[in-house]
């Protein structure tokens, strides 16, 4: 198995922290509503279907929203895969300087690290981060982790810079605490961090152009990235790039908010490929940019495998009871393996039809495109990319690998990755480019139609 770094999260992120900032506020990720719990955990469940287990970078699980809200005990009964592994240990790994996740945690808390998914606002989070770099001192903060353990020197750090109010401080606390809990006794994998691979997530694609930025301000941010100013260790960093950022996102000439946003994508999605290429894992593309991924995708589809999952797939599997998770992937055990292992896409599909067959679609409600059917797109035999439309069993998957070679699909450098798209399509949409809601691209190590990838 290979495990699935998601790009998903940070927008989960920020739409959690923005939706819970305010006096007397909570953050909604600290307390779920129905859907909301079954939104996030629909997503989980999705991507261990993907790759068989999540791959977290340590900021995604220790400063992330979703993970203060899902505890690992619960999420033991209700994401483990039990047909496969026994269902003991959590599907998740997580990637921490020498593999300690606790000293992780006391590493960003005594080096200024940008912690951006607390449910305050912005200008309150990058003071924290001041703060914490002002009282850096890797050498004390080591000690005081062997002193107090990694919860006492946690909650101290804290409190000593003033910024956080004791309630909200506490929970925070608590929380770092289950994961950390969960790790020392071995319910989750955490694995050393390796450096990430920029030179591959670079070639697989180039940094924008300065024409390609509407504003000045744009194309200062832009040529500071390029020249290494917010670089670190020889690498970028996403905090110094976030920190120039903020005052772009506020402005008030909207070309300079557009390309704040951006170039704030687009660092993101190159940040996560760089880590996936260097842990060797899926990258999954998730609720991708409107009229850049759909254009790309317009021709992925021509030459692409496409995959059809039923309507708000997602919604479906998080709105299933632990119980109903587990005959589920009890059924698609075979399917699910013959996927991970071999990346046998007639085998996700058979995974997507029984979801189909077990579940019904769930009531519209929300910001969420109507979605009817999904949709595959073949190239035809007159070169034009024509529609066919899901009718039961999909026996006939596996005919989008095409009729010439496996190199046709490679895609970046040297042909590492192949993207296999999910699309999901609303009524009436005949052509990919048409598009308006959303969709997955899963890049997938190695040449897609291969044998098995070795994870």
């Amino acid at each position: 198995m290979t495990a699935v770094l998601s790009t998903g999260w940070d927008s989960v992120r920020q739409r959690a922290r923005l939706s819970g900032q305010g006096p007397g506020t909570t953050a909604p990720m600290e307390r779920l509503t129905a859907l909301e719990r079954a939104e996030l955990l629909g997503r989980l469940r999705w991507e261990v279907i993907q790759g068989g287990a999540l791959f977290l970078t340590y900021p995604q699980l220790l400063d992330g929203a979703v993970f203060a809200a899902l505890r690992p005990a619960a999420l033991l009964d209700e994401l483990a895969v039990r047909a496969i592994g026994g269902g003991a240990v959590l599907p998740i790994r997580v990637n921490s300087r020498n593999a300690d996740l606790a000293g992780q945690l006391i590493a960003m808390l005594s080096t200024g690290f940008l912690f951006s998914s607390l449910p305050v606002p912005d200008e309150q989070c990058l003071r924290l981060q001041r703060e914490l770099a002002v009282r850096a001192d890797g050498e004390a903060a080591g000690a005081a982790l062997t002193a107090e353990g990694p919860l006492g020197a946690a909650d101290r750090l804290l409190a000593e810079t003033g910024v956080l109010d004791t309630p909200l401080r506490r929970r925070t606390v608590a929380r770092w605490g289950a994961w950390l809990e969960a790790a020392e006794h071995g319910l989750l994998e955490v694995s050393p961090l390796a450096p990430a691979d920029y030179a591959t997530a670079f070639a697989m694609r180039p940094l924008p152009r300065p024409q390609d930025a509407a504003s000045d301000q744009g194309r200062a941010v832009l040529a500071a990235w390029t020249g290494g100013e917010f670089d670190e260790n020889g690498l970028p960093s996403r905090s110094r790039l976030y920190e120039r950022l903020d005052p772009l996102q506020r402005s008030g000439d909207s070309a300079v908010r557009t390309d704040a946003q951006t170039l704030r994508d687009y660092f993101d999605e190159t940040y996560y490929r760089a880590i996936a290429a260097s842990e060797g894992c899926l990258l999954g593309l998730t609720s991708p940019r409107r009229g850049v991924r759909r254009r790309e995708a317009s021709a992925l589809v021509e030459q692409t495998p496409v995959v059809i999952y039923p309507t708000r797939f997602e919604l479906r599997l998080g709105l299933m009871s632990g119980a109903q998770w587990q005959r589920y992937t009890d059924d698609a055990a075979d399917a699910l393996g013959n996927w991970w292992h071999r990346r046998d896409l007639a085998a996700l599909q058979e995974v997507g039809d029984l979801l189909a067959e077990r579940t019904k679609e769930p009531a519209a409600g929300g910001h969420e495109v109507p979605v009817t059917r999904l949709q595959r797109f073949a190239r035809s035999a007159r070169g034009v990319t024509s529609q066919t439309v899901a009718a039961g069993g999909m026996s006939l998957a596996t005919s989008l690998l095409g009729q010439g070679t496996p190199e046709v699909f490679a895609a970046g450098a040297g042909g590492a990755l192949a993207p296999v798209v999910v699309a999901a399509v609303s009524a009436g949409v005949t052509r990919l480019s048409d598009f308006r809601g959303r969709y997955d691209v899963i890049e997938l190590p190695g040449v897609a139609g291969g044998g098995p990838d070795g994870g």
